[in-house]
């Protein structure tokens, strides 16, 4: 059996015991207990599972009414069965933590979302919200989504469009950006070095727009899910500690304990 076939028959067994050990999945597909523990790893940092010693449990359900504090749902997409898939298993942790970056959305709020796959998730859960806002985005997709919802005011900065990252990078959308001051600014990053508190991106252009909006907005939150803490190579747009506050579904407590010692707090 292939790791990612085996990786969906382990969750479903976590799904329906509740419970499983590294001895017993060991056993069952025959590899090795480290083959197991790096399995359970892969769907923990996902956040499709919690690990505990000897093992992993399942993760807490959700009610099935939405969640609290009157954050929208985010709908599953079918291929959400199909955890094979890794860029699935990403975007679950990715819709982790644009539900907890919702929370930090008061009404009235002027706003900022820069290029990030879990911005759309936190566009999507804006749109279905009834939180009157103005968003500004670089990102091409988000104002689309937005575009039903007529307490949301949305504003697309205009500027170089880069069809890889699909959003207005470069020195025109900074310039665009000069005037423009936000109540909160949500950022993504391609990776966080904790090692040297290096926020990432991919290139110059997106990190500098990124970094004009950090000094325009009142509160800066980093949106870094806890695969970011597995990269360590792009450009330094940041310091850790250039923002309000990190959110993540980060549950490692050593990941957590080296951002605390940044000074910087967390949000899960």
């Amino acid at each position: 059996m292939f790791p990612k076939q085996r990786r969906k028959t382990i969750l479903e067994l976590i799904n329906s015991k509740g419970h499983v050990t590294v001895d017993a999945l060991s056993r069952e597909f025959g590899v090795s207990v480290d083959s197991i523990r790096k399995d359970l790893k892969f769907l923990a940092d996902q956040g499709l599972c919690r690990r505990e010693y000897g093992g992993a449990v399942r993760v807490r359900e959700s009610s099935g009414i939405g969640e609290p504090d009157g954050v929208p749902v985010i709908s599953d997409s079918p291929a959400i069965a199909n955890v094979a898939d890794d860029t699935v298993l990403g975007d679950e942790g990715r819709k982790a933590v644009a539900r907890r970056a919702y929370m930090e959305i008061n009404d009235g709020d002027a706003i900022f979302l820069d290029i990030s796959k879990t911005n759309l998730y936190l566009a999507d859960l804006i749109a279905q919200g009834d939180k009157r806002l103005i968003v500004t985005t670089n990102m091409l997709e988000i104002p689309q989504r937005l575009a039903n919802n007529p307490k949301v005011t949305a504003l697309a900065t205009g500027g170089y469009l880069n069809t890889q990252l699909t959003g207005f990078i470069g020195s025109a959308t900074i310039s665009l950006l000069e005037p423009l001051l936000f109540a909160k600014a949500f950022i993504g990053a391609n990776g966080v070095d904790l090692e040297t508190s290096a926020v990432l991106t991919d290139g110059m252009d997106d990190g500098m727009v990124k970094q004009k909006v950090l000094k325009n907005a009142s509160h800066r939150f980093l949106l870094a899910d806890r695969a970011k803490f597995l990269t360590r190579k792009g450009y330094r747009f940041a310091s850790i500690n250039d923002f309000t506050a990190v959110i993540t579904d980060e549950s490692d407590p050593k990941t957590l304990a080296a951002i605390f010692r940044t000074g910087t707090p967390v949000l899960c």
